[in-house]
């Protein structure tokens, strides 16, 4: 009888890491779970408002500056903002342009708009590069890392309203 309660006793203390184990990964996954949750909520929510109108507030309320930084970087974010919006104008004229003509677009018009589509994907990334620099310098890298993670979720919902438009998508 000794011996099977030292047995059980030392199953006990060997298992006892391992369950604590397992709890503490399952409640880090339910945590990973509403943080998800909580992330396609504020996405859906974007979806139904005008981005481009919050812009400002957003990136106020996530970037949480001081303000001595604040002085640092709005005029930046300005800046970028006003190259940024000429990037999205563009953007929207080659998308309205591909579903005006989509039923009856030629292999060079159908070209031509892939490719105006192809080159403004790659000035945004130039401007975005830009002005990563441009902030890491003046503020921090951290801190520019931060504005552009936000800057990028933004963008991919803009760039979600405009694929709803799309004919393919419709």
């Amino acid at each position: 009888m000794k011996a099977m309660k030292r047995n059980l006793i030392g199953c006990i203390v060997i298992a006892l890491p391992l369950l604590v184990g397992q709890s503490l990964s399952a409640q880090e996954e339910q945590q990973q779970a509403s943080d998800q949750e909580l992330n396609m909520q504020a996405y859906e929510l974007l979806l139904r408002g005008d981005v481009s109108a919050k812009r400002e507030a957003i990136v106020t309320q996530i970037m949480a500056l001081s303000d001595s930084d604040a002085k640092v970087f709005w005029p930046i974010y300005r800046e970028y903002e006003a190259e940024r919006a000429k990037l999205d104008d563009a953007e929207a004229q080659v998308t309205n342009d591909y579903v005006k003509d989509y039923q009856t677009l030629s292999e060079d018009e159908a070209d031509q708009l892939q490719n105006k589509t192809f080159d403004l994907e790659a000035k945004r990334a130039e401007l975005r590069k830009k002005y990563f620099g441009i902030m890491k310098k003046a503020l921090s890298a951290p801190t520019a890392a931060r504005f552009f993670e936000a800057d990028s979720q933004m963008q991919n919902i803009v760039d979600l309203q405009m694929s709803a438009k799309l004919p393919a998508n419709q």
